[in-house]
């Protein structure tokens, strides 16, 4: 149906499995969330949620059809780029989610304690979340060899993103104002400088 690559056993289940690491973080972040006083919420953030998902869906559109040999090269390379995508994708969302602590939301919001976070992985993007989030729809794109879909999916995804960092963004400006200035000129907003 789609143009895929071939792809083994392997690689789908290292991403099933993987997969369900990341939903565990993505749980236990949300189990954390303490009680809020003096919320801003941004609820048009939502859209960009939903862009999001959609991207990563596209990525994950059409059924995987293995093909190669769980451990013939082709399958074992296959299956070293999804650990490398999802690793990457639970690294980042594991260790910004501990970082931003009781200002983790899934809507954009400022609380009225909220703290201008710069450490861990905010040290070298200021959306990390953001970027593990598109290592995770590469490494669905690499488990189900839908790479020719990440044309129309990695735009989706950013769109979706765009909004998002921007009305983060604005939030954090209204409430730190110089500071977060300071920080988004000197911090890319999702690709870390290698220079």
């Amino acid at each position: 149906m789609f143009l895929t690559v071939p792809i083994s056993p392997l690689q789908v289940a290292t991403f099933i499995g993987l997969s369900l690491v990341f939903f565990l973080f993505l749980v236990r972040a949300a189990s954390r969330r303490t009680r809020e006083s003096s919320v801003k919420a941004d609820q048009r953030s939502q859209f960009g949620i939903l862009l999001q998902s959609v991207g990563i869906g596209i990525a994950g559109l059409g059924r995987p059809r293995p093909t190669l040999e769980s451990l013939s090269a082709a399958g074992l390379l296959g299956t070293v780029a999804v650990l490398l995508f999802m690793g990457g994708a639970i690294y980042l969302f594991a260790a910004s989610s501990r970082a931003l602590g009781k200002n983790w939301s899934l809507v954009a919001r400022t609380r009225g304690d909220h703290e201008l976070v710069r450490a861990g992985p905010y040290a070298w993007v200021r959306h990390p979340i953001y970027l593990g989030m598109l290592l995770f729809l590469f490494g669905l794109a690499a488990a189900f060899g839908h790479w020719a879909m990440t044309i129309v999916a990695v735009p989706v995804f950013l769109a979706g993103t765009a909004i998002r960092t921007r009305i983060e963004d604005g939030l954090l400006e209204q409430s730190f104002g110089d500071k977060f200035r300071d920080y988004r000129s000197s911090t890319p907003a999702i690709i870390p400088r290698l220079f």
